[in-house]
């Protein structure tokens, strides 16, 4: 094996972390050489400014915590600073918005360009941090010291030889899976929420899809008689052209569609509850509704994933991870 991919080999599997720091700053390096034209340059060493991997960073964070909320230490009190600056730019994205509705991080172009010195200022306080708590940091692990890249004396740029980002280039794919498996078993320390596996490589890669809950809608709608049909919530008649699937256990957490956590509501309702966790009331009257959804429905998976979910007791089981 190459001496520079054995070293990240060894960084990875031997480092010690506090919070997820050193992945997040790890990951961009990989992807920034995957996207860098280094090969037509034909440069000898590759320069890599703290500003571009200030950038990888803020999506990492901004997809985790706007669409899952996930904990990146496991001081709540005191989380870290990069999560504390990332969470102050989305709490000026949601104001700008007035929405909860999470975006993707590379779909938040008009905002960054309309609050441009925001953004700015978010990339020079997240490199200010990796300047001082992680660059240098990434290379020790086991005990001793690497040397897979260098860094300028001012602490703003990190050098890789042209031969090591090949090599990283070659090997990224490899690399970039023992990160993901690193972070998830990271945020598994701090997070309660189901799929983080899933979820830490779908926020980074942008690859993450929400099924079309159509099917779901038809199911639930033969709970009804009559096309009377009766919002969750505040239990009024809804109108055809004005029925939403919603997810009583929010998406964010869970991350999957399961029939035994959707209900039907108005499309104004479920826009203004977001990721919001219902009261208990809700939850043991979801309870119920699978009970009589049950004996109302004929789909077979539904029926088979209703009757496990009711044997198991799923709503409370999530709800409870949920809140905690």
């Amino acid at each position: 094996m190459e001496k520079h991919l054995n070293d990240w080999m060894e960084i990875l599997q031997g480092m010690s972390n506090d919070n997820t720091y050193k992945l997040a700053w790890g990951r961009a390096i990989i992807e920034v050489i995957l996207l860098d034209d280094f090969l037509v340059r034909n440069n000898e060493e590759i320069v890599i400014e703290f500003d571009e991997i200030a950038k990888k960073i803020l999506k990492y964070y901004w997809n985790q915590i706007l669409f899952f909320n996930l904990k990146q230490s496991s001081n709540s009190k005191k989380p870290p600073i990069i999560f504390s600056i990332v969470s102050e730019i989305i709490e000026k994205y949601k104001k700008h918005k007035q929405s909860n509705i999470p975006i993707w991080f590379d779909r938040a172009e008009s905002f960054f360009n309309s609050h441009r010195v925001d953004y700015d200022k978010t990339i020079k306080r997240i490199s200010k941090t990796l300047k001082s708590d992680v660059c240098w940091r990434f290379l020790y692990a086991n005990k001793k010291q690497y040397d897979i890249y260098s860094l300028n004396e001012e602490k703003t740029k990190v050098f890789i030889s042209r031969r090591n980002a090949l090599i990283i280039k070659d090997y990224a794919i490899m690399l970039t899976q023992i990160i993901n498996y690193r972070w998830a078993q990271l945020l598994e320390q701090y997070n309660r929420s189901p799929k983080i596996a899933s979820k830490v490589q779908g926020s980074i890669d942008n690859k993450i899809r929400r099924k079309n809950l159509k099917s779901f809608k038809e199911i639930l709608i033969k709970q009804y008689k009559d096309n009377k049909i009766i919002d969750f919530y505040t239990s009024e008649t809804l109108e055809l052209n004005d029925i939403s699937v919603d997810h009583v256990i929010p998406w964010s957490f869970m991350y999957s569609d399961d029939i035994w956590n959707l209900v039907l509501t108005s499309k104004s309702n479920n826009s203004k509850k977001s990721n919001i966790i219902p009261t208990i009331e809700y939850i043991e009257k979801l309870k119920m509704r699978n009970v009589s959804l049950l004996n109302l429905i004929d789909d077979s998976s539904a029926i088979e994933e209703l009757k496990h979910a009711i044997e198991q007791d799923f709503v409370t089981k999530f709800y409870y991870d949920a809140i905690l």
